[in-house]
């Protein structure tokens, strides 16, 4: 896996998860592995004007589009198409990795994710997560750190 490959170049400590079910969401992660839902990170995928922007947040909330487009200059956001999601990460939904992609893109983590200790993360293939403590996640992080979600409503 190219998320994993990546991870091991970076001398990154962690485990991987094989999950006995196929997650689309981070709700399923959290029923299916048991794990509490702000501990599993989601990675979304948008289009902009000029650049693909991946945004990495706890599972208990959601971006802020007011934040994003401040950190990303005014870019104009909107979510990406499964087809795209594709294109541009090389994953399906379900199990995208923020590592691992080979086309130029912008990543974005929330600040706050760094606050929980132990996070996991898809791996590029549905049915495997990773599992790693944040600060592992940081030394792997190769993007902007940046307070961009917000409380998700129930």
């Amino acid at each position: 896996m190219k998320s994993t490959d990546y991870l091991k170049s970076k001398n990154i400590e962690f485990k991987i998860i094989h999950l006995n079910k196929i997650p689309r969401t981070a709700q399923d992660v959290e029923r299916i592995y048991g794990c509490p839902l702000h501990q599993v990170l989601k990675t979304l995928i948008f289009i902009g004007k000029t650049e693909p922007v991946i945004v990495v947040l706890p599972g208990d909330k959601r971006a802020d589009m007011d934040k994003l487009k401040e950190v990303t200059k005014g870019n104009n956001l909107r979510m990406a198409k499964p087809d795209e999601v594709e294109e541009i990460t090389g994953y399906t939904i379900g199990g995208i990795s923020p590592f691992g992609i080979e086309k130029n893109v912008k990543k974005i983590i929330d600040e706050s994710v760094f606050k929980i200790k132990t996070v996991n993360i898809g791996s590029g293939k549905a049915e495997i997560g990773i599992e790693l403590d944040s600060e592992e996640l940081r030394r792997a992080w190769d993007g902007i750190i940046a307070n961009i979600s917000q409380k998700a409503c129930n």
